[in-house]
């Protein structure tokens, strides 16, 4: 999971530990360091403003604003599905123009059947864009887009509400020749609880999405590769193994590229507590995201009663807003203020989150491409180097890029170029 479009409080300190932990792990495997501890801010969220499921003006609109206004219009439903099975168009319309970023020639805004954590039929919403000039043979590969977290709100949805990074992403991979699918993921935008703290349920909800796009147009072929950042990294590698099983007759998947991955994401929210000091803003974010999807899906769990007033009034605020606002107030949080008592007390909730979120370390099924920079505020860096030395050692399927520069700019801008050539060479 992954903020994405944010900026955060400089960490010096850390990010030299880092920066030397790195070069040790391009050589070896060797064992995570803890996170650095930066000056506590005040536990109490800002005031909420109104909020409604509705699409609302997105947060920063300065930056981003890129990504064009939502479409009110409803959408028509397709008579045509056979009911709930996952990867059925439910609704479909044509985007307008308005809608649609640079180098595509037409869009879709359609909603499909997907199967969530709790293996019932969930409705999701995403966009299919496909690219200007002529289909090569076969139609256009398709590359699905996995976006990081964006909110858990329904006005966070990216297929109404893009931010820049989005926008990029899919201009960016339009203009290299291929069709690009990207989910809002379920319950984000459509009805019910966001899962997305399910990786199974999150990589589902891609593959059913590139289904569905399918049966939306006519020129695309059945091959495709996912590429993610963040939650949507996650949900990547998890495809390199699931995929196949998982996307139906009619689709050929050919491999997985990952950046910014959370390692033991599930592990450091587990282990959250009274005694927790602040987090990386990008990190604070995805945690109480997760925590705030949680509760509202499985109340049995009582995460109340782990939670302090503060802890309350800080999932709340979770579950109402995007993520660059969300992560911006989160920079800096005390995050033990939000607890009167550790949640690796809550078995039930660990257990949960063990099984939800352990990211493979081998099993792969097809190619698996794992990017990792040093300047990245949504993740424990040192925690996501050794995971991908373990990946490596543990599946020849997988590759590593590690790149220790502590010029953000130059370091995505290398990722991108591992990553365009991985897809290059295997949708080929």
């Amino acid at each position: 999971m992954n903020p994405h479009g944010t900026t955060s409080k400089p960490r010096s300190a850390p990010l030299a530990r880092t920066v030397a932990f790195a070069a040790a792990l391009t050589m070896a495997v060797a064992p995570a360091v803890a996170l650095g501890v930066a000056a506590p801010a005040a536990a109490e969220p800002a005031p909420m403003s109104p909020t409604t499921s509705s699409p609302a003006t997105p947060e920063n609109s300065a930056t981003e604003d890129s990504g064009a206004p939502a479409d009110d219009n409803a959408g028509t439903v397709d008579t045509r599905g056979p009911g709930q099975t996952p990867g059925a168009v439910y609704a479909n319309r044509d985007l307008p123009r308005g809608r649609m970023v640079a180098g595509a020639a037409s869009g879709n805004d359609f909603t499909y059947w997907s199967t969530g954590a709790d293996d019932k039929a969930h409705l999701s919403s995403g966009v299919l864009m496909v690219p200007a000039g002529r289909a090569p043979a076969g139609g256009w590969p398709i590359v699905a887009w996995a976006h990081g977290s964006r909110g858990i709100a329904d006005k966070c949805a990216p297929s109404s509400r893009p931010i820049t990074e989005d926008t990029d992403e899919l201009r960016r991979w339009l203009d290299r020749g291929y069709a690009v699918v990207s989910t809002d993921y379920a319950g984000v935008g459509t009805p019910g609880t966001p899962q997305y703290y399910d990786l199974e349920a999150t990589a589902r909800n891609i593959a059913d999405a590139v289904r569905a796009s399918r049966d939306i147009a006519d020129n695309l072929s059945r091959s495709w590769a996912v590429v993610g950042e963040g939650q949507g990294a996650a949900a990547a590698i998890t495809l390199a193994r699931l995929a196949p099983r998982i996307q139906g007759g009619k689709l050929d998947f050919k491999g997985a590229a990952a950046s910014s991955i959370p390692a033991e994401f599930g592990s450091l929210v587990a282990n959250l507590g009274p005694s927790s000091t602040t987090m990386p803003s990008g990190l604070a974010a995805d945690a109480l995201y997760t925590l705030s999807a949680i509760r509202n899906a499985k109340p049995d769990l009582d995460m109340n009663a782990y939670l302090s007033d503060a802890g309350k009034k800080w999932l709340t605020k979770a579950a109402s807003t995007c993520v660059t606002e969300f992560a911006r107030e989160a920079d800096g949080l005390a995050m033990g203020s939000l607890f009167t008592k550790p949640l690796s007390g809550n078995t039930e909730l660990t257990g949960l989150l063990t099984k939800a979120t352990e990211l493979p370390t081998g099993g792969f099924e097809r190619p698996v491409l794992m990017t990792q920079t040093l300047q990245d505020t949504s993740v424990v860096v040192p925690l996501t180097l050794k995971y991908l030395n373990d990946a490596r050692a543990g599946d020849s399927k997988v590759s590593a890029r590690t790149y220790l520069t502590l010029d953000g700019a130059q370091s995505k801008r290398m990722s991108d170029t591992d990553i365009r050539g991985f897809v290059a060479r295997v949708l080929r």
